[in-house]
């Protein structure tokens, strides 16, 4: 990656290089703290998230209006990551309403971030946009989308589906796909819920959230993972001990020994061009 930094830095971009890999929140809250020194607002991405002209600007449209119209906002994200609305299902608002979103492509304020505090650098990965969400909820900050804007995205690992040995195919004759995430992610995936739920499944207001997204763990995201991988043993291992530590309250970044079992996994039926 150094290559690709000089060049940015050649451009005038301002690039911070962590000393060691500490983790997406903890790069995230230096960031910003450079940031802000002479900003009011951030916005954040992913490496795979592709950004239209327009789109940073139409998160600060809608941050003005709802900052205008009373709003202690706390985060603005598009509708539509890739083709999955963020947003809650009541159209009848002035303002739409975000509903567990995610960090790639969110505006926060300066204030909010001082006010609510950074990001956990203990989860390491993962679930570290959902804390940060249910804290501002919980503070009675707002959580808005900008209505019609899309953020394209890369989802992990995509697989070609395969049952009895045959690869399947939807109705329009293209093959079936999935997406998984690296291997170690499913550790801290499955460690951070067990926290998540623990601080905040009391609250009556983010209960429904919490209650889906568990489900869409177990039954999308680590039934899949289970089945496409090569070494489900080991993964199993992975998720199994994350929801230990989880229970435990053990954060940080995941051991070495879990951490070399994970670059041991592999998946089957890659798709080598997703395009295709």
């Amino acid at each position: 990656s150094e290559p690709v930094l000089r060049q940015l830095e050649a451009a005038g971009v301002r690039v911070l290089r962590q000393p060691e890999i500490c983790g997406i929140g903890a790069a995230i809250n230096r960031g910003c703290e450079d940031a802000l020194s002479d900003a009011e607002c951030v916005v954040t991405f992913d490496q795979d998230s592709r950004v239209a002209p327009g789109f940073v600007d139409a998160l600060v449209d809608e941050h003005d209006r709802a900052v205008e119209a009373g709003l202690r906002v706390a985060m603005v994200c598009p509708e539509y990551y890739s083709l999955t609305s963020q947003a809650k299902a009541d159209y009848g608002q002035a303002f739409l309403e975000a509903y567990g979103p995610i960090q790639s492509g969110m505006l926060m304020p300066a204030a909010a971030i001082r006010e609510l505090g950074g990001q956990r650098e203990d989860f390491f990965i993962d679930l570290i946009d959902t804390e940060y969400y249910l804290r501002a909820v919980v503070a009675g900050f707002a959580a808005i989308c900008a209505r019609g804007l899309t953020l394209p995205h890369g989802f992990g690992h995509p697989l070609y589906v395969h049952f009895l040995g045959r690869r399947l195919h939807k109705p329009n004759g293209r093959p079936r796909m999935v997406a998984v995430s690296s291997p170690f992610r499913y550790y801290y995936r499955a460690r951070n819920r067990i926290v998540l739920n623990r601080l905040y499944g009391m609250n009556p207001t983010l209960k429904p959230l919490l209650r889906r997204d568990f489900r869409n763990d177990v039954l999308l995201d680590y039934l899949v993972a289970i089945w496409s991988a090569r070494g489900k043993w080991s993964l199993l291992t992975l998720i199994v001990t994350g929801l230990r530590h989880g229970a435990r309250g053990k954060l940080g970044k995941i051991p070495s020994r879990l951490a070399a079992r994970a670059a041991r996994i592999s998946w089957k039926h890659p798709v080598v061009d997703p395009a295709a």
